[in-house]
């Protein structure tokens, strides 16, 4: 999927998730809704484009110092290989888009990881709570983005049969989780990603409407009217 399907994708899961845990009663206690949600929000567009840093340093979709910094680590063993294109186990570490390093399940564990430490260790601190709704945000928007990019025929990288493929010659294993066929209708940039977008946007445009009635103060307006009457 194309950066601007991407950040649609971040978007609806970062409305989603805070409706699912504002409605579960999950939400940080003593902190504002809209606060949470003035967090979580711009963190899951850009976990939703986070992945996507595998780029080569032009395509990246965000270029800010952070961004570029994570490119330039992923890309670490890159100039190497220029030398010695011959070497497998580099050619292993080597970044590409799509790579096993942002695109595949053991990614999506590790932040996964992260999270629970993050939210079992500091969530009783100021700094906690702001850490454990920024990560939200995060995981938030790596999980749009791996879900989308699931949708589309190249799919992610499954790095347990991967990685026995890579013992075993002569395994054959699927290596990449896709949920849709290999055909052109699928493949990014094409009528599916066209249809996709459209339904997250409706989607987002749902979610953010249901976010804002539930936050409407209907307590003061029924204290109003109640006071009116009483005068009446």
């Amino acid at each position: 999927m194309q950066g601007n399907t991407h950040r649609v994708g971040g978007m609806v899961c970062a409305l989603a998730g805070y409706t699912i845990l504002e409605s579960k009663g999950m939400l940080i206690s003593g902190v504002s809704p809209l606060v949470q949600l003035a967090i979580i929000y711009p963190f899951a567009i850009y976990g939703s484009t986070f992945p996507d840093l595998d780029h080569n340093p032009d395509s990246i979709p965000s270029k800010d110092i952070v961004s570029v910094g994570v490119n330039r680590v992923l890309h670490l063993t890159t100039r190497f290989r220029k030398y010695n294109k011959e070497d497998s186990i580099l050619g292993v570490f080597d970044a590409h888009h799509r790579s096993w390093q942002t695109h595949s399940d053991l990614f999506l564990v590790i932040c996964l990881l992260f999270y629970h430490r993050v939210v079992s260790e500091t969530v009783v601190t100021a700094q906690g709570i702001i850490l454990t709704l920024i990560s939200m945000g995060f995981i938030l928007g790596v999980i749009s983005h791996m879900v989308l990019d699931m949708l589309t025929p190249a799919g992610i990288w499954f790095c347990i049969p991967a990685l026995l493929n890579m013992a075993n010659k002569k395994l054959n294993l699927p290596f990449k989780i896709r949920l849709v066929p290999k055909s052109k209708f699928f493949a990014t940039g094409g009528p599916w990603e066209n249809i996709v977008r459209y339904v997250m946007w409706i989607f987002t445009i749902v979610l953010s409407l249901r976010i804002l009635i539930g936050m409407l103060p209907y307590h003061l307006l029924l204290d109003y009217i109640i006071s009116h009457r009483r005068g009446w």
